[in-house]
């Protein structure tokens, strides 16, 4: 290779763009001159176009035009040559071959024997040539690999860190390239990078430990990196050979150079190398995953080839240590996890019931911050607090919390809490917090805490040192010293790792639930739950009956109070009150909901719904999940609203069901579209398909069998009982629907198409407000009330006398039946129940007597199960409602029959 003697300067007002970003440098039209490239039609071998310096290479005088395959000594090279070619053109991928010129071709008895790659680019066939030289007789290009498969790889198992690791690989390198100096260069996550290993020559400055602003690698060249692994810059004075015909005379493209082994690198980036006291350079991309995660680069203080085969071969071994990198990487992660996991499961390991995780914190105060690295520790609930370490002041954490946790659905993570409140006198020195909702609407959480940890950092360079609007020749000329720049990182805390986190989170679910006092629910072995499965329902009814009653009185009573004048403090106080009985009702259904799904009874609320309000509900709910794992949402709703007649909780309880298998099981980044299409047989169709895990085939049909879960799902789940896609098809027939699994196997994805009944719109409402016109017009309705529980009638009386009723009361079955007969009423409301004669009894007993003839029976019970309903519908009740009634269901019943 014959270089330059002459050092080139960068000239900045010959560039026409004016940021670094900006640069087009997979477009350079040029390639470095230590090589040949030609464009040809791969049909006819008609060449387009060359680097200009082809023309000293070869003795025609009209090369455009002419036959590059006539230039090949030996069929054989030519077929393999096309061969190769097709495989490339077909991968999207440059491929190497090697290659015999003609000597009658060749001027000045320049090489024969040539490596080259081929490529596609602009509808070109595009080869490039190197001469065919020796590279340290030692060492030929297989050897190179050779070595590393013998006596580098081996060693990488047993190294108990990265750096050591990293120290191996860029010593390898140094070792057979020859070098002067190579290190292994790490992104981090805003795209600086540091320094994290390096072997030099003893008379080189070091660069280990170094940080590099972003702009040093702009974007483009990132990009461009994860595309093209192996980059070679022999001689940074070299004179670059333009491309020809150029791109304004053959009316043509810019030719991609994307795959180029040859292209020409940008003259920034030349200045910047010559900046550096280097003449040389190499560099290798580390590439995982689709994210460039370091680059290996090579420094020269003097000109230094490296062959083309052996650039090949260094890419192979880049793909390597990419993936030993991230594989120790991994590994140490979840070394580290075992670790922390051990730990806590010790912890865990002495909670019990007499011993619940709060006063295993407190008695452990040390191990947990030792064993998390925090420095305090914070859980709150309106009835509990325990704070270890430094915390803090309360009123800070309560203001932080309303700030960015009110949903009770997000998690702050920061290592500098002054963003979120600025009295640092209140902070105690805190800086980092990790701070986690415990439950939705209330302000309950775990949160943990560091204190500042002050970071030195070496820069090469200093930080953020050009100006946007600094004039161009500033912009764009790459820095003239490497001089170290230190920089002390203050107020905040060290980061938050993953593995920090993931620790907050499962003992935010401990504390969890020792908040909800189901701790004992949650060890419970799905073996137990099977053999006790009757006498479990049987429990679960009886204890979702008896939780019941006491909520009814509370219920009615809130009711009341809140149609009064309250002040703000009142108001606040029954609207919490409300909140937390609607919680506790919802815990009860979800509690019956175990017992149900097994016996095929599942109880629906239905009423009027459009299927797109159903949809966005279900998104809604799903959306955090969504957001975690950066999926695509395709969302397709019908165009004009399609009606259904079902119940709102459960349907949106199918699709979020639906959603969230879909959003868990496809890998980050994936696609998740949602379609909603009106069929002509008076249905609607809603498909959500998934790009995700998929399911194989001969397994399709047990999907929806209880307890059963597919391993296609099963190798990424985080556990689970097999029921939620049981309950879906449950819930979807109930609704007269069907429901249809489809997969074309694992990786595949899949797609789940639900199919309900829709039906036309009448325009009736039931709206409270009507109810109540209704109520209000009726005259004076008499109900009688019959319960064995004082404050459940007297709640119920105060409630129906605010609305106009006339009430007469009994609290068993024997004073009802005196009163009846005398009072005449319209409506009946008994309890199911009473000691001395239970509602089905009195009921039966009452509708043999004249008075009863145009009086309305309602039940009312704790039991919600389909038998106790169809028993009152046997012994004559024409209502049946389940505790706590609420008023406004209390009232709907009742303006059903008046007039």
């Amino acid at each position: 290779m014959n270089s330059s003697k002459v050092t080139m300067q960068l000239d900045i007002d010959s560039l026409d763009f004016d940021h670094c970003e900006d640069e087009p440098i997979h477009i350079p039209e040029s390639i470095q001159g230590y090589g040949y490239l030609f464009g040809i039609n791969f049909e006819s071998g008609i060449i387009a176009i060359i680097s200009e310096n082809v023309q000293g290479l070869l003795a025609e005088s009209q090369i455009i035009g002419s036959n590059f395959y006539d230039l090949i000594d030996g069929s054989d090279y030519l077929s393999f040559l096309k061969e190769t070619y097709q495989r490339a053109q077909k991968q999207g991928v440059r491929l190497p071959v090697q290659l015999n010129l003609k000597a009658s071709y060749i001027k000045d008895q320049k090489a024969l024997d040539y490596y080259a790659v081929v490529y596609e680019s602009s509808q070109y066939m595009v080869i490039e040539l190197e001469p065919a030289g020796e590279f340290r007789e030692a060492y030929s290009a297989t050897q190179f690999m050779k070595l590393y498969a013998t006596s580098v790889a081996p060693k990488f198992k047993a190294y108990k860190t990265l750096a050591q690791m990293a120290d191996e690989i860029v010593s390898t390198i140094k070792y057979v390239s020859g070098y002067d100096r190579v290190v292994l260069f790490k992104f981090n996550d805003d795209n600086t990078g540091k320094v994290i290993a390096e072997a030099k020559e003893e008379d080189m400055d070091s660069y280990m430990d170094l940080m590099y602003p972003a702009t040093d690698i702009p974007k483009q060249a990132r990009a461009l990196y994860k595309k093209n692994w192996v980059r070679l810059t022999p001689d940074v004075n070299l004179e670059p050979s333009i491309i020809i015909p150029e791109v304004k005379v053959a009316g043509r493209e810019p030719l991609d150079m994307t795959k180029s082994l040859l292209r020409s690198l940008s003259p920034i980036h030349l200045q910047y190398v010559r900046n550096q006291g280097l003449e040389a350079s190499m560099s290798m991309s580390l590439v995982t995953h689709d994210h460039l995660w370091g680059i290996i680069s090579c420094h020269n203080r003097k000109p230094k080839y490296i062959p083309q085969n052996v650039r090949l071969e260094c890419e192979n071994l880049s793909q390597l240590f990419s993936w030993h990198l991230y594989a120790k990487e991994e590994e140490l992660t979840i070394n580290r996890k075992k670790v922390t996991e051990k730990s806590i499961n010790s912890m865990l390991d002495k909670t019990s019931s007499n011993q619940p995780i709060v006063d295993v914190f407190r008695n452990n105060e040390k191990e947990v911050l030792e064993m998390t690295d925090t420095d305090g520790f914070l859980f709150y609930t309106e009835s509990e607090i325990i704070k270890l370490g430094t915390v803090p002041d309360l009123e800070v954490l309560q203001e932080i919390y309303d700030g960015c946790c009110a949903n009770g659905k997000e998690t702050l993570v920061t290592r500098d809490v002054r963003e979120w409140y600025d009295n640092e006198d209140k902070l105690n020195g805190i800086r980092g917090v990790l701070l986690a909702p415990l439950v939705e609407n209330k302000s309950y959480f775990t949160a943990w805490f560091r204190k500042e940890k002050v970071i030195e950092e070496k820069w090469a360079g200093v930080p953020e040192e050009k100006s946007a609007h600094s004039p161009k020749k500033e912009r764009l000329m790459p820095r003239s010293s490497f001089n170290v720049h230190r920089r002390t990182i203050r107020n905040k805390s060290k980061e938050w790792n993953t593995n920090d986190i993931e620790t907050a989170e499962r003992f935010n679910k401990v504390f969890m639930a020792h908040v909800l006092e189901v701790q004992d629910l949650m060890r419970q072995n799905i073996d137990q739950l099977q053999q006790q499965s009757k006498y479990k329902n049987e429990f679960l009814a009886t204890l979702a009956h008896e939780l019941r009653n006491p909520l009814t009185p509370l219920t009615v009573g809130i009711t009341l109070l809140e149609e009064g004048e309250n002040d703000p403090m009142e108001t606040k106080i029954i609207g919490t009150m409300k909140r937390q009985l609607s919680h506790m009702t919802t815990l009860i259904d979800d509690l019956m909901d175990v017992s149900r799904i097994t016996q095929g009874k599942v109880k629906l609320e239905k009423e009027r719904l459009t299927i797109n309000n159903i949809i966005n509900n279900a998104i809604e709910t799903c959306q955090r999940l969504l957001e975690e794992k950066s999926h695509e949402l395709q969302l397709n709703l019908a165009d004009e609203d399609i009606e259904l007649y079902g119940d709102n909780t459960r349907l949106t309880q199918v699709f979020v069901n639906i959603i969230n298998n879909a959003a868990k099981y496809t890998d980050v980044g994936g696609i998740i579209a949602i379609t909603v299409e009106q069929q002509e047989d008076d249905k609607v169709s809603v498909k959500i398909k998934d790009n995700g895990a998929g399911i194989s085939k001969d397994k399709l049909d047990s999907i929806f069998t209880m307890f059963t879960q597919i391993d296609a799902y099963s190798t990424k789940t985080k556990g689970g009982l097999g029921i939620g896609l049981t309950l879906v098809e449950k819930l979807v027939t109930l609704h007269d629907g069907e429901i249809t699994a489809r997969s074309d196997g694992e990786g595949e994805g899949t797609e789940f198409e639900v199919m309900l009944p829709t039906t036309t719109s009448t325009g009736d409402s039931d709206s409270e407000t009507n109810e109540s016109e209704q109520m209000s017009k009726k005259g004076k309705s008499k109900v009688m009330i019959v319960d064995d529980n004082v404050d459940v009638v007297e709640m119920y009386e105060l409630m129906l006398m605010s609305e106009g009723y006339e009430i007469a009361t009994a609290f068993s079955g024997k004073e009802a039946i005196e009163k009846f007969k005398s009072f005449k009423p319209d409506f009946a409301l008994f309890d199911i129940g009473m000691p001395d004669m239970d509602g089905f009894e009195l009921c039966a007993k009452l509708k043999e007597t004249p008075e009863a003839k145009n009086t309305i029976f309602i039940s009312q019970s704790g039991w919600g199960n389909k038998d106790k309903m169809e028993q009152a519908r046997d012994v004559g009740f024409d209502e049946h409602l389940i505790k706590p009634v609420d008023k406004a269901i209390l009232r709907k019943t009742l303006s059903k029959y008046i007039e």
